[in-house]
Order: structure tokens, then C-alpha cells, then sequence
């Protein structure tokens, strides 16, 4: 990933690549994961959620002081920032699939809407794909930036073109949840999740590379996160109704204008295809080829196929199997790839040698019940010693060093 630093001066170079940061992050997790803890704790929940992320994924631009440390960070780690985008685009793969099975319920719009956009949708994947070529997702981050802030203004301009809305529903999850203040169990997953995974995303390491000085990192990446992807966020907060409504099975008690829900699909569609074109792009340029785009093409059909099967399958925990399989993805976010940032990145940094990997694993073996009882069972509060787990994994003893893998 040996980028030529890109065009960051005061024309616009660091407001794009803020774009394409903000964009790039912009997930099937910012995309729905804030519903799904609307419905289970409230605002809180959502604030839970959204601070530590718009936080955490920022200071990487301020961790990583230069272009040359970007460059040493994807040498030595290239397996798994490889593995890291092929996850991603795995999950969101899962995602889609999986959200048409309900999408028609959640956005009751005419089929001459839905045609629109897919219009769109189709469009921009034959856009993005001769921009990325080109060298221009940075450019085409911007535009889908200034598009999704226009259904973000005409949430708030048309307020009443979504009914049952967010307010009403969280109104309605707080009478029926008093113990909402769960979600500050979440806390030491959600400081660990989105504080480490940053520093394992091929496309947050291209935008540092291009924002190439200390200055422009800090300035792009505090831009990206703290405007742009932030803005992203308050638009699905403004869409959780429909989503929450949906999933609760009240679907029927929707009412959406049709052109707003055309626009919410689009939104929808349109950065999940930036998100995975933009990883597709950087896996090839990875440092030694990363993981084989046959590796990749073969984890995205598998997670596809399970999306195609899960709604057939019966829930758990009050959960469906769809949202079981979605928060087994989360997982991967909040456990794994954080143990692998500390276990390799940040004791590296610390000056310690790479101990045996053995021990990471046994970690996340340890962590991986109170995991699952945390996300799968209903008992936040098992999170907090499951992060415990994971963190002590920077703290190692050197008895057990060893030469690296």
C-alpha cells in the first residue's frame, strides 16, 4: 500500500479524503447497529455507541503522527488488515441479503420508488467503479457525503414523513425497559472496538497516507469522524423507527413518504456499495498481496448463503437468527481484532517483543462466553470482565516471548 501522497492543501484535499474516511466507515454497523441499541437501551445506548466510535476512529489520525508509520503499520501487519476487509465485506454481504428479507416491511414504498433506488443504486456501482480506477474515491466519498446529508436535512425538514418515529419509539422502549442503563456495560467494548480497529482498516490507512503531514492527519481525520461520519450516524438515528418497528414485528404500523423511504434505501445502498468497493480496492495493493481475492470471494458467498438461511431458522434470547448471526459479526469487531491490536500492535509499540500467538488465542478462547452472554443472552454486564480478558493481553509478562510469526 505504497501510495503517492495525494493532494491534501487548502483547495479541498483534506475535506475530501474526510469524505472518503466518513464514508468508508459508514457500515452496515453505523448503518443499524445504532437501532438495535435504541431498542434495547434507549438513548443511552445510542450515546454508548456513538461516542466512542466518532472518538476512537479520530485518534487515529492523531496516533500515527506520520505517512511513514502508516507505511511500517501495513508492512508488518498486511495478514491482518487483509483479513480485517475481507471480514468487512463478509459481513456486509450477510447484511444486505439479510435486510432484504425485510426491507419491503421496513420502507412500504411503491415499486415504482424501489425501482428508483435501485436506479440509483446501480448507477453509482458503475460510477464508483471507473472513479476508484481512476484514483477518485475521495472525490466520489464527497458526493456521497453531500447526498446523504440531503436525506439527513430532509429528516429533520419533513419530520413527519416517518411515522412511527424515533422519538416515539424510544419513548415507548424506555417505559418497557427501566434497566436501559445496561448499556454502560458497553462502554469497555465499545472504547475497545472502536479505538482498535482503526489502526486494522486498509482505507484508514490509504487516507493517512495521503493526508501525509501531522497537521492534515489530525485536521482530515478529526474532520471525517468528527463531522462527516457523525452527520452519518444522526441519520440512522433518524431512521431507527423503521427499523426498530420492523424487527419488533409492528411493521404494519408504518407509514413513510414514499419518496423519503426512496431516499433512506438509497442512502443505505449506495454506501454500503462505496464501503465494500473501497476495501475491494485496497486488498490487491496490500504489501505482498495480503489474502488472495479468491479468499475473499469465497467468505462473502459463504456469509451470502447464511443470509438466504437464517430467516428460515428460529431465534434465541428474544433475538431472530438473523440479528444472531449479525451480532456474531459484531463480535468479531469487539473481541478479535481488538486482541490482535493489543497482543501485536500496541506491545510492539511499548517495545515488547511478539510473544507466542498462542496466547492470544487462549485469551479470546476465555473471553468468547462472556462474550456471547453479553451480546447473544441478554446480560451486558458480561462484557465488562470479557474486555477485562482481552485487555490484559497488553500487559503479557515477557517470560513467554518469542521471535514473531
Amino acid at each position: 500500500m505504497s501510495d503517492a501522497p495525494g493532494d491534501t492543501g487548502p483547495s479541498g484535499g483534506i475535506l475530501r479524503w474526510g469524505a472518503y474516511l466518513g464514508c468508508s466507515w459508514t457500515w452496515c454497523i453505523g448503518m443499524f447497529l445504532p437501532a438495535l441499541l435504541l431498542r434495547d437501551f434507549g438513548l443511552t445506548g445510542y450515546l454508548v455507541f456513538a461516542i466512542p466510535n466518532v472518538v476512537g476512529a479520530a485518534l487515529m489520525g492523531w496516533v500515527l503522527r506520520s505517512r511513514a508509520q502508516s507505511l511500517s503499520m501495513v508492512q508488518r501487519h498486511t495478514t491482518a488488515i487483509g483479513w480485517f476487509s475481507i471480514i468487512t465485506i463478509a459481513f456486509h454481504v450477510y447484511w444486505i441479503v439479510w435486510l432484504f428479507s425485510f426491507a419491503q416491511r421496513m420502507l412500504p414504498i411503491p415499486d415504482e420508488y424501489l425501482f428508483g433506488a435501485g436506479a440509483v443504486a446501480v448507477a453509482w456501482t458503475v460510477v464508483t467503479g471507473r472513479g476508484i480506477r481512476l484514483g477518485r474515491e475521495s472525490q466520489l466519498g464527497l458526493v456521497l457525503w453531500v447526498m446523504s446529508l440531503c436525506v439527513l436535512a430532509a429528516s429533520f425538514v419533513f419530520p413527519n414523513a416517518i411515522s412511527p418515529n424515533t422519538g416515539e419509539v424510544i419513548a415507548t422502549v424506555n417505559k418497557q425497559s427501566p434497566l436501559s442503563t445496561g448499556a454502560v456495560w458497553m462502554i469497555p467494548v465499545c472504547l475497545l472496538g472502536f479505538g482498535l480497529c482503526p489502526y486494522l482498516d486498509a482505507t484508514f490507512h490509504h487516507a493517512r497516507q495521503q493526508l501525509d503531514s501531522r497537521s492534515t492527519g489530525r485536521v482530515g481525520f478529526t474532520i471525517g469522524f468528527g463531522v462527516m461520519f457523525a452527520s452519518m450516524i444522526v441519520l440512522t438515528y433518524q431512521y431507527s423507527g423503521l427499523i426498530i418497528t420492523t424487527i419488533n414485528g409492528d411493521a404494519d404500523s408504518i407509514v413513510i413518504n414514499p419518496l423519503m423511504g426512496a431516499a433512506i434505501l438509497a442512502h443505505i445502498m449506495c454506501q454500503w456499495i462505496y464501503t465494500v468497493r473501497v476495501h475491494l480496492a485496497r486488498l490487491p495493493l496490500l504489501p505482498g498481496g495480503g489474502p488472495t481475492m479468491q479468499s475473499t470471494y469465497g467468505v462473502a458467498l459463504l456469509a451470502g448463503i447464511a443470509a438466504l438461511v437464517v430467516p428460515k431458522l428460529s431465534g434465541h434470547a428474544g433475538l431472530t437468527a438473523g440479528e444472531m448471526v449479525y451480532r456474531c459479526f459484531i463480535g468479531a469487531y469487539g473481541l478479535l481484532f481488538p486482541a490482535y491490536v493489543l497482543f501485536r500492535i500496541v506491545r510492539l509499540r511499548a517495545g515488547e517483543k511478539p510473544a507466542a500467538m498462542w496466547w492470544m488465542w487462549l485469551m479470546v478462547g476465555i473471553a468468547t462466553p462472556m462474550f456471547w452472554m453479553g451480546f447473544l443472552e441478554g446480560h451486558p454486564i458480561w462484557l465488562v470482565p470479557g474486555s477485562i480478558v482481552i485487555a490484559s493481553l497488553a500487559l503479557l509478562p515477557n517470560a513467554h516471548a518469542q521471535s514473531a510469526d
